[in-house]
């Protein structure tokens, strides 16, 4: 292998790949710490690197079609979402103001009686 001449070079050198290679050329990080940090960091980043600039080149269709997937960005990698129990809340109903018409959304445990709050009409709820 050949090194430019400002890098200094061990005896041996560590070397990590899969379709890019990363070599420390000092030998001093470990070939399990270099691949690691390969696997971690330097994939993922290329892949999104990679997908985004081949998007680029199909956006680049002359014509009036174009490629959807060539206007939107690469997807991050997606984190699954944990689920939440939530408690009921109190029942709603929705009413119409006999004044204004606007809908209201009414909580029966407020009681039977209340106010529009868009023109301040009286309301008492019959069931």
């Amino acid at each position: 292998m050949t090194y430019p001449g400002s890098v200094v070079v061990g005896d041996e050198a560590t070397i990590a790949g899969d379709r890019l290679l990363l070599i420390d050329p000092r030998g001093e990080i470990s070939e399990d710490d270099l691949l690691e940090f390969m696997e971690n960091h330097v994939e993922p980043a290329f892949q999104r690197w990679w997908r985004q600039k081949e998007a680029q080149s199909r956006s680049a269709v002359k014509g009036p079609i174009t490629a959807m997937e060539a206007k939107t960005p690469a997807a991050e990698e997606i984190q699954p979402v944990e689920m939440q129990s939530v408690s009921a809340g109190p029942q709603v109903t929705l009413v119409n103001c006999w004044r204004c018409q606007g809908q209201i959304a009414w909580r029966l445990d407020l009681g039977p009686r209340g106010a529009c709050p868009y023109c301040s009409a009286l309301i008492q709820l019959v069931t």
